[in-house]
């Protein structure tokens, strides 16, 4: 998916437009963050599918969208970053919406979080472990976009990513067989990926270099995926997660007005 995408990306950057040597050269700070970047996200992206692959989705994904959380930390503690009382009031809002929407009812009892079966507490723990790890990435893509703007920072993330993955993969394989079919697939996570990550910069760079405010909308991946999945896969919703789904809404509506 990342070796499609920077295929994408390096065709887009030929069609419109090489930066200079020059500039490169002054900002080999940010290069270098936007690579730490690529490899933090494909770790993310590593124990976001595990958490898939082992755990229930609805369960899961509200949690890895929790990573506003770490995002806001860090930003709060590495570069001193403020919000300011009302859109600290509405980003808590929208994180106890993903906290809600990640509750899934227990064997025996009407709500409690799925740490009851062993398999779902190991894709819990997966899911935790990859917010973090996007937390941080999305804090560093949010300082490199400011200097490299938008696709030329998601180019060297992906640079990142590609350049990581291939050794990972040969120390943790012993042989890589793609299911049938799965080439169509690769092609639209890629395309919808990078969409999703160029928007995520473009935010970035509109907000002002503001990670708080935008990294806390795009936590709503967690509840898209919780819907996306209860009609796909017919995963079954609580009352609890029903709820927190509608709080994240109306969080995100409050974000936008404060």
């Amino acid at each position: 998916m990342q070796l499609f995408s920077l295929v994408g990306f390096s065709a887009f950057l030929l069609v419109t437009g090489v930066p200079s040597i020059g500039f490169l050269s002054k900002g080999v700070n940010y290069v270098l963050l936007d690579l730490v970047v690529g490899v933090l996200n494909v770790l993310g992206l590593i124990l976001l599918y595990r958490a898939f692959s082992i755990g229930n989705m609805s369960l899961t994904a509200p949690i890895a969208g929790s990573f506003p959380i770490f995002t806001i930390l860090l930003g709060f503690v590495l570069l001193d970053q403020g919000i300011g009382f009302e859109k600290g009031i509405a980003i808590a809002i929208v994180i106890f919406g993903v906290i809600l929407s990640g509750v899934s009812p227990g064997p025996g009892q009407n709500t409690s979080i799925g740490f009851q079966n062993k398999r779902n507490s190991s894709g819990v723990i997966s899911a935790l472990l990859a917010s973090i790890f996007f937390g941080a990435a999305y804090l560093g893509l949010n300082l490199a976009a400011g200097y490299f703007g938008s696709v030329l920072s998601v180019w060297f993330v992906r640079v990142g990513a590609v350049l990581f993955s291939f050794p990972f993969l040969l120390l943790t394989m012993k042989r890589l067989v793609l299911p049938s079919g799965a080439w169509k697939w690769l092609v639209a996570m890629a395309v919808l990926d990078s969409s999703g990550f160029t928007a995520l910069t473009l935010g970035y760079i509109y907000s002002g270099n503001s990670p708080a405010v935008v990294t806390t909308l795009s936590s709503l991946l967690g509840a898209v995926t919780t819907i996306l999945a209860t009609l796909i896969y017919k995963d079954k919703l609580t009352r609890i997660q029903i709820v927190g789904i509608v709080i994240l809404f109306l969080g995100v509506v409050v974000v936008l007005n404060v």
